[in-house]
């Protein structure tokens, strides 16, 4: 009966030794299951960002005294003006004179050449050669030539019966790519169109600015 005993005792412990010798499979090694990857790899690897931020939110530009073309983020122009959120629902280039006015407003209008009034907005007026490619970037501090060029903003106060037009210093970029002239037959105020990129800097204390991209009518 011992010996029966010390059988079954020295083939438990051989067993124990073989499988402390192999080792169990972990869960990862079994069969048909791989190891996950951690939580910063991926298809595209370790650490890689998601899609960029649409263009055009607020945080895609900000304010300076020296505003450059390759700075202006792509989509609607929009930006800060008077310290509060401000987003363009029309964009167009007016004639006036010898001059044409940018005119950036966050009215939506039915027709493009539609009286705007009670408004936030800025104006930059310029001169340019109508018809042709326009560039123009200005610094804050740089001399101005104010028969030629202005920029302003505004906003409504109802209150008062009219609205503030803020004049302070100001930097530019502006670049008009495509300016074509072509009347439309169904509005004889429109003269053609444009396509361009803009951004313009108050040096007002609350840092006023708007920046993006347009296609827009030009109009008289």
């Amino acid at each position: 009966m011992r010996a029966a005993t010390a059988a079954l005792l020295v083939g438990a412990l051989a067993v124990v030794c073989i499988i402390a010798m192999t080792g169990c499979p972990r869960p990862q090694e079994r069969a048909g299951e791989t190891t996950p990857p951690t939580p910063e790899e991926g298809p595209e690897g370790p650490g890689q960002a998601g899609p960029e931020s649409p263009a055009g939110e607020a945080g895609a530009f900000q304010w300076t005294e020296t505003p450059q073309l390759a700075d202006i983020p792509e989509g609607r122009v929009s930006g800060m003006l008077d310290g509060k959120p401000f987003t363009a629902n029309t964009v167009r280039l007016h004639k006036s004179e010898q001059k044409t006015t940018l005119e950036i407003s966050d009215t939506a209008l039915e027709s493009p050449t539609d009286l705007i009034v009670e408004d936030t907005g800025a104006t930059l007026t310029f001169t340019a050669t109508p018809g042709q490619p326009f560039t123009r970037v200005v610094a804050m501090g740089d001399e101005k030539n104010l028969d030629k060029e202005t920029a302003d903003y505004h906003y409504p106060l109802p209150d008062e019966g009219g609205p503030a037009i803020v004049t302070p210093s100001w930097a530019c970029a502006l670049q008009i790519s495509e300016w074509t002239l072509q009347p439309d037959p169904n509005n004889e105020e429109i003269m053609g169109s444009a396509t361009g990129k803009v951004a313009i800097c108050f040096n007002d204390d609350p840092k006023s600015w708007v920046a993006g991209t347009f296609e827009c009518v030009y109009y008289q």
